[in-house]
């Protein structure tokens, strides 16, 4: 093709384009009408946006595709994509979002088809429109896609800042203002039900949103609708239910309160999460579960006395003083059967016998008391918290404030 030639090819397909740009603006209306019926119709999530702000967003459609035929090319950005957030707003799935651009310029292509070949413009060119209109298409495509997900994404951030920030308050402070129980309401929290707060401390090599993930997944499965986020390090939040499974997350778990009041719960289950901790237990941890436990690890002038008193002289004999009590501890947890705790030990039950007299000539306890055998359980679990714990003059259990 020689040079003169294509220079009056580029003329004629540049005019052409003239043509169907003007055509496309002169129609935009009764083409935006036609569109926003077709939309309506094949996707149903588009039933929640207002037909001023589809409107809107086909005239720019439009006007984009009219620019790219008047220039020859489909431009390098998209002028607006404030549409594509809107959308993300409204809750439209980008997949439908990109659905609704595809049915708009497959409108517009036919429509361009049509006044083409009434306006004779011949096949080749016919063509090259069409292309451009796809290529308009598929910008459009790209950049809505890339803003609805940033869009998407800050909501979910800030949706996820207020969350947290609202467990927060609850935790701290309960329901006690009207704004806080419209707050509660909007999360679905119903101001009359009881809750029960739960604090839990991720293990080493786990992250708080694991074990977060793993709580609600295990209070979903009990039907305990739970609530919670990650706040300054560990997983909080409330859970439904008087009676708890036994097995599940390690956490601790406060009473049953209403929401006034479930600061108290939190002070409770912060104290639990501690205090199980301490004593390596697993699962949900309570007062119903752990009693005495609380008792052991806060009560530190009671519980020194009476490791001193009785255990002191059993420690005294060394590693035989070790044997005696693990006998002793397994002893009492069998509730005194010989045959049971032997077993449990894995040595003869005459063995067992034979160093409970040791425990007994040793300590001076006769083990016949309930009171004397109360002091003994208390003073193993002190020992047993303090050799976990290796501190001296510990603190009652973290029931801090998030």
């Amino acid at each position: 093709m020689s040079e003169s030639t294509r220079e009056t090819r580029v003329r004629g397909m540049a005019g052409a384009f003239g043509d169907l740009a003007r055509l496309l603006r002169e129609n935009a209306d009764r083409l935006a009408d036609e569109i926003v019926t077709e939309i309506v119709a094949k996707v149903p999530t588009y039933a929640a946006v207002t037909p001023a702000s589809l409107r809107r967003s086909l005239g720019q459609h439009i006007e984009t595709a009219s620019r790219s035929l008047t220039v020859g090319k489909a431009p390098e950005r998209v002028p607006d994509v404030s549409v594509a957030a809107e959308r993300a707003r409204s809750g439209i799935p980008i997949e439908h979002v990109l659905l609704a651009i595809r049915l708009s310029f497959q409108a517009l292509r036919e429509f361009v088809i049509g006044a083409a070949t009434e306006l004779g413009i011949e096949p080749g060119v016919q063509l090259e429109g069409v292309r451009i209109l796809w290529e308009v298409n598929d910008l459009i495509s790209r950049e809505y896609a890339v803003a609805h997900r940033d869009e998407d994404l800050d909501m979910a951030r800030t949706a996820e800042t207020r969350r947290v920030e609202f467990v927060r308050r609850l935790l701290r402070d309960g329901v006690n203002t009207p704004d806080m129980g419209l707050h509660a309401a909007s999360f679905g929290l119903a101001a009359t039900a009881r809750y029960r707060a739960f604090r839990a401390r991720p293990a080493v090599g786990e992250t708080a949103g694991q074990l977060l993930q793993q709580l609600l997944s295990w209070g979903n499965a009990h039907r305990l609708a739970p609530f919670g986020a990650v706040v300054e390090g560990d997983a909080v939040g409330i859970l439904t239910g008087e009676d708890l499974p036994g097995a599940g997350p390690t956490a601790g778990i406060g009473p049953a309160v209403e929401l006034s009041q479930i600061h108290e719960s939190y002070r409770v289950a912060g104290q639990m999460n501690q205090v199980g901790l301490e004593f390596g237990r697993t699962g949900p941890q309570t007062l119903e579960n752990l009693t005495l436990h609380v008792a052991v690890a806060s009560e530190h002038s009671v519980g020194d006395h009476l490791v001193e008193r009785i255990l002191a002289p059993l420690l005294a004999q060394g590693g035989f003083g070790r044997e005696l009590l693990s006998s002793l501890d397994a002893f009492l947890a069998t509730g005194m059967n010989t045959a049971a705790a032997a077993e449990g030990l894995v040595i003869h039950p005459n063995t067992l016998r034979y160093r409970i007299n040791q425990v007994k000539q040793l300590s001076g306890l006769s083990l016949e008391s309930a009171q004397e055998i109360s002091e003994v359980w208390w003073a193993l679990r002190r020992h047993e918290w303090k050799a976990r714990t290796k501190v001296d003059t510990p603190t009652a259990g973290d029931s801090g404030n998030p």
